[in-house]
């Protein structure tokens, strides 16, 4: 079997009016979006809630892991639309 290497990129939006951020990976399809106002963050696939965490106390790394995870899983995922292609 042969192992290939997968780079994904990540977009980030930062909605001054809506006071939200939206990482996302697969146009969409695994993003983490950041509610400011409200104080939460929401891991969302496929337009389904996947967890939710509040902002306070949540460290700068822990985000970053976070960013991490969604990137594994969106390159998990792009994996089955090579093989659709």
């Amino acid at each position: 079997m042969e192992t290939k290497t997968i780079h994904l990129e990540m977009d980030c939006i930062h909605d001054h009016l809506n006071k939200t951020m939206t990482c996302s990976w697969l146009n969409g399809e695994v993003r983490i979006v950041v509610y400011w106002e409200a104080g939460t963050l929401g891991v969302i696939r496929n337009d389904q809630v996947v967890e939710t965490r509040d902002l306070e106390g949540l460290t700068l790394d822990e985000f970053v892991r976070l960013e991490e995870q969604c990137q594994a899983a969106a390159e998990s995922l792009s994996q089955f639309d090579d093989m659709a292609a």
